[in-house]
């Protein structure tokens, strides 16, 4: 993969996956706080994995400039945990009746895998240079 949804270059490619995936962190994130308002419920390990993978998409953007291919693994392994975790909250989510979250969870996760695959090529992009 050169390019990133075949129009713009793969490095100016994570810096889009980056502003975006911060960006339905947030989202999912308020999503989430106004349910958990009406039941009552603890966010902590939520607000953990957002805070980890903002880490990672951090990286990401410094990926861009220093060629460090551990910056993209930052990603890579912040992500994996991060889809894996939405992933069970999208499946509570719906169990609950929460069915916002569950769908914006459920869009975050496959935008997720989609950037994962995406970033994957960046990192190899990276190695092999």
């Amino acid at each position: 993969m050169e390019k990133f949804c075949f129009v713009v270059p793969l490095k100016w490619g994570m810096l889009i996956i980056a502003i975006i995936d911060t960006i339905l962190s947030i989202l999912g994130l308020v999503f989430l706080y106004l349910e958990v308002k009406k039941w009552n419920c603890d966010l902590k390990m939520h607000f953990i994995f957002v805070a980890f993978h903002f880490g990672g998409c951090i990286n990401l953007v410094l990926s861009i400039w220093d060629k460090m291919v551990e910056h993209a693994y930052t990603y890579l392994i912040t992500g994996t945990f991060r889809i894996g975790a939405i992933l069970a909250f999208a499946i509570f989510a719906f169990i609950d009746g929460w069915l916002l979250v569950g769908i914006i969870d459920t869009i975050i996760v496959i935008l997720g895998i989609f950037f994962w695959i995406c970033v994957y090529f960046w990192y190899s992009k990276l190695k092999n240079e």
